[in-house]
């Protein structure tokens, strides 16, 4: 069965700040294990505080990824890139659940059309592997806080389904 796509009413206000803050807390720490931030990510982690988010995500350092497919739920970036590579961002769009919100890491390396030189596809392939692996110990982190990640979704989704096939009385009854 598959998961529905999607995530009920869009409510951008009803994003929680404070769990992005946390998980921009997480990312960073993972992303740049010697706690030294780049000048430009230091400036996009502190936002202003008391705007509703509505406000808050329509202007820099916020940028509009776009909208979740098959829906009109925008989907917002922050940009804090990693050790390696300042172009990975951490996305987040409107969900409904208690956060408001779900979270994801885009490696935002799948450049279409890159023309690398030979001597480049290499190096250009391990740093896609980094990020990958890298995107991955994040959304982990993230899961393991109970952070509101798509595969926090999906297990809780799937734990909601569960039984509902079973005959009345259990299985095998």
């Amino acid at each position: 069965m598959e998961a529905p796509l999607d995530p009920g009413p869009v409510d951008v206000d009803a994003m929680r700040i404070d769990v992005l803050r946390r998980a921009v807390e997480i990312y960073l720490k993972h992303a740049y294990p010697t706690g030294e931030y780049p000048e430009n990510v230091k400036r996009r982690i502190s936002w202003g505080e008391g705007a509703p988010p509505r406000d808050l995500f329509a202007k820099p350092p916020f940028e509009r990824a776009g909208k979740t497919p098959g829906t009109q739920s925008p989907i917002y970036a922050l940009r804090l890139g990693n050790g390696r590579y300042p172009h990975m961002k951490l996305q987040f769009q409107p969900w409904n659940n208690a956060e408001g919100l779900m979270l994801s890491v885009n490696t935002h390396d799948q450049v279409a059309g890159l023309d690398l030189v030979a001597e480049d596809v290499d190096a250009f392939k391990r740093l896609q592997s980094e990020n990958q692996r890298l995107k991955e110990e994040i959304e982990q982190a993230w899961e393991a806080e109970s952070l509101p990640t798509f595969l926090n979704f999906l297990r809780s989704y799937i734990e909601s389904r569960s039984g509902d096939d079973e005959p009345e009385g259990g299985i095998g009854a």
